[in-house]
């Protein structure tokens, strides 16, 4: 490994255990801080829509920006400060303002990342990887802390997370010279309609929309598919975590995968297999059944979450690549996200997590048709159109 590619490592590793150490404990330190489930919901709710529209506004500055470096450490920089400040907060109100303004500046770090790394050259998907160790760690390391002191602890480990990667984008910037550093004059927010007139990246981030939202929103239902299976709430946390983990080697081997097969093709395999997975679950299956499918997470996400970055670049002009990287992860994650968790919770009401499952199978399904139809699965120079 050598020392780039470490400097990069470090950057998707201590990001992704901000991220880790935030995400699945902050409800658990709103209940600790005295807020009720409705006003907890509402909460995490305002993160989630204000990530919609700070990718899209952080995503035009840093596509102007002649040092994008800059716009990545303000952005975690500033996360970070949020953090540290919001347990030290009272009341409702002042407690939704410093969460959403956290988000602001929160949301869009990954998809600028991705648009700083993408560029390299390097192996995107080993260095991805990091992310998901990073993930994977924050979780840990910050779930003993808590255990060990309150759930106010998570913040310091998310804040310091972000500082340590604030680090590692800085050295990275005093040696990087490719291209993809530099800012295009005149683009800005502007770019965001050559995104949407690029016919196929148009397409492609359309079909992302059907399925970036079921994996997040798996996060929130899958306990209920596991209790439902017969399975217990202790057993949830090590099912998920054969899961999350088995992401890690996927992401690995992504990049040989789609040398083998085509980046196109891989793409088309792991929305196939996301749609079989949950079309499993919605049969009822019995808890024993989720952990050894667990694996499957690993190759939908494992690979998807690295191949569509990947296809996005590699469709979009060079001077609306970061934007269009933006605008995926605006509409294939932040957007999806918020469909699929009102509807998923809409659906668990009436239907049960079985029901959730069977949207979340033809929601998948659709997107998988789309692909299809569109003709994205195929290699061939005219789907990789600059227009």
């Amino acid at each position: 490994m050598n020392k780039a590619y470490r400097n990069y490592a470090a950057l998707y590793n201590f990001s992704y255990m901000a991220i880790g150490a935030m995400t699945p404990l902050i409800a658990q330190y709103l209940k600790y801080a005295g807020f009720s489930g409705t006003q907890i919901g509402t909460i995490t709710a305002a993160g989630t829509t204000v990530a919609v529209f700070a990718s899209v506004f952080w995503g035009g500055v840093y596509s102007s920006s002649s040092g994008r470096h800059r716009v990545i450490m303000l952005l975690m920089i500033m996360a970070a400060v949020c953090g540290i400040t919001l347990p030290g907060v009272k009341g409702y109100i002042v407690t939704v303002l410093i969460f959403g303004l956290m988000y602001f500046f929160q949301a869009p770090v990954i998809a600028l990342a991705d648009a700083y790394t993408v560029g390299t050259g390097d192996d995107f998907g080993g260095l991805r990887t990091w992310g998901a160790v990073g993930f994977a760690l924050g979780i840990f390391i910050t779930a003993r802390i808590v255990d060990a002191t309150n759930p106010a602890s998570i913040f310091p480990v998310y804040a310091l997370s972000y500082l340590i990667a604030c680090c590692s984008v800085f050295i990275i910037s005093r040696k990087k010279t490719n291209i993809s550093s530099k800012g295009t004059k005149g683009q800005g927010f502007r770019g965001y309609t050559k995104v949407l007139a690029n016919r196929n990246l148009r397409r492609l981030i359309l079909c992302t929309f059907f399925f970036g939202g079921t994996n997040v929103a798996n996060n929130t239902y899958f306990s209920f598919l596991y209790t439902d299976g017969g399975g217990t709430l202790a057993g949830v946390g090590t099912c998920m975590l054969i899961m999350v983990g088995s992401e890690a080697p996927f992401m690995a081997w992504s990049r040989k995968l789609a040398e083998r097969f085509t980046m196109e093709k891989v793409v088309a395999a792991a929305m196939a297999v996301s749609v079989i997975r949950f079309g499993i679950y919605a049969l009822g299956v019995p808890w024993w059944m989720l952990v050894a499918t667990g694996f499957m997470q690993g190759i939908v996400n494992g690979l998807l979450l690295v191949e569509f970055v990947r296809y996005v670049a590699a469709i979009a002009p060079e001077h609306i690549r970061s934007l269009s990287i933006s605008a995926y992860y605006v509409i294939g994650s932040h957007m999806s996200t918020i469909v699929c968790q009102i509807t998923g919770g809409y659906i668990l009401e009436h239907a049960g997590a079985w029901g959730v499952y069977g949207f979340f199978a033809a929601f998948n399904l659709a997107g998988l048709i789309l692909y299809m139809i569109f003709g994205l699965w195929k290699h061939e120079e005219n789907v990789r159109d600059k227009c």
